[in-house]
């Protein structure tokens, strides 16, 4: 009897240690953090425009000796911000010609890598925007941010383009085809290579209330450069950077507004 009362003892604080350790109950979620009131007075007919493209421009070469195989580099184009300032005369055109009474305020930033890749600046929907602009852009009174960026797309999407271009169109840039089966010019005459602009970009409408995503537009356009006999060889070489900015920016000038026509509609 004595045995047993001592095992029993003994137990005991074995017992209770067990009690002890049990996993505590787990704590009760947090209150969700109340969303901020947008107490910002906003006009309806008064957009905001912001434009991230940069200055780098993409480059896609394709020649006899690598056949489809893409070599792919970058230019920097001069004076700094002239595309993101023909994007945002494009889309100060198509805002005022949407409506008599409204009018436009344009941001851009002179370090687009501040924003990283575009594609993470819509967390859930909504627009993230780091730093003192998204603030300054959110407090400008507009009711709707159109927001520009760089779009990866398809090169058969840009019609002017030739076939059989194994990259990713992301942004401005040029196409130099020298393949022997894409030398044929709209005249029907061969022998001369495809050099090519193209701007492949997407247009965002964002309520700036509570910075929601409402609808967007992309946009893959291409036109085809004159090329000379006597610049065959290199057609890259014989443009100067003036010329390469004015013929992208004239994409921009011709093809923005109508992308934008939809989104800016009353």
């Amino acid at each position: 009897m004595n045995r047993r009362l001592i095992c029993l003892l003994c137990l005991l604080p074995a017992l209770a240690f067990g009690q002890k350790n049990k996993s505590p109950a787990p704590p009760p979620a947090p209150a969700p953090v109340p969303v901020e009131e947008d107490k910002t007075p906003r006009d309806p007919n008064k957009f905001a425009a912001l434009s991230l493209l940069g200055d780098n421009v993409q480059l896609i070469s394709l020649s006899p000796a690598r056949g489809d195989t893409v070599q792919t580099g970058e230019w920097t184009s001069s004076p700094a911000g002239g595309l993101d300032n023909a994007v945002l005369q494009a889309l100060n055109e198509a805002v005022k010609a949407s409506g008599k009474d409204r009018e436009v305020k344009l941001y851009t930033s002179s370090t687009r890598s501040l924003f990283g890749d575009p594609a993470h600046l819509f967390v859930d929907g909504k627009l993230s925007l780091p730093g003192k602009l998204g603030e300054a852009v959110r407090q400008s009174g507009a009711a709707k941010l159109l927001l520009v960026t760089r779009s990866r797309q398809e090169p058969a999407l840009a019609a002017a383009l030739p076939a059989r271009i194994l990259a990713t169109l992301e942004g401005p840039g040029f196409v130099l085809d020298q393949r022997p089966g894409a030398q044929i010019g709209f005249d029907g005459q061969g022998g001369l290579p495809v050099f090519a602009p193209y701007v492949s970009i997407r247009v965002a409408l964002v309520d700036l209330s509570d910075l929601k995503l409402k609808r967007e537009q992309s946009l893959a356009v291409a036109s085809r450069l004159p090329v000379a006999a006597g610049a065959a060889a290199n057609p890259w070489a014989v443009t100067t950077a003036e010329q390469r900015v004015k013929a992208l920016e004239a994409l921009i000038e011709a093809e923005l507004p109508k992308a934008v026509a939809g989104l800016v509609a009353p």
